[in-house]
């Protein structure tokens, strides 16, 4: 068992490593549009694309198939995103801007990490559809991919520039 000194001591370095890693609330919301929202919304368009040039008939059943598949595809991009989004959820005292930073969260109930997936599912099919609704078949084909992927990691270099040592795992410590 830990004694009494030790517990004292862990809590000591837990609030110095709260005050080395706090962030203002403008930087928390600048890197989480950088970071998670547009990145969010290119996966999903990444996945309308893909799905769609993959698929020559994606409007009809396997509309549901591309969404299960979107669905267990973006649950893996939060999966990887849960330390920097839990750092900034701690260091954050707005009331909406954690209330955005809880969606990344996956660590809590089954239901909610079910409802979680829920909603990607009804993102992922809606952007299958708007795809395929408004978009080309030519363009699907072409550079669209490429032109998103060359987005998302400009968004997420952009992000990892402006804060990498308080959402790294990483951390040194400064002299």
């Amino acid at each position: 068992m830990y004694s009494t000194i030790q517990l004292f001591n862990a809590k000591i370095r837990l609030s110095v490593y709260r005050e080395y890693s706090k962030m203002s609330n403008k930087k928390i919301a600048v890197i989480y549009l950088f970071f998670f929202i547009i990145p969010y919304i290119l996966c999903l368009s990444i996945i309308g694309v893909s799905y769609n040039s993959l698929v020559l008939h994606a409007l009809t059943w396997r509309i549901v198939v591309g969404g299960i598949i979107g669905a267990f595809g973006m649950f893996a991009v939060k999966v990887i995103a849960q330390r920097p989004v839990l750092i900034m959820y701690r260091s954050s005292t707005q009331k909406v801007l954690k209330g955005l930073l809880n969606f990344f969260i996956l660590e809590r109930s089954r239901f909610v990490i079910s409802a979680n997936l829920l909603v990607d599912f009804c993102l992922s099919t809606a952007s299958i559809y708007l795809v395929a609704k408004f978009m080309p078949l030519t363009v699907i084909l072409g550079r669209t991919l490429g032109w998103l992927v060359l987005i998302l990691v400009l968004s997420l270099t952009l992000a990892s520039y402006l804060e990498f040592e308080s959402l790294s795992i990483y951390t040194e410590k400064k002299k």
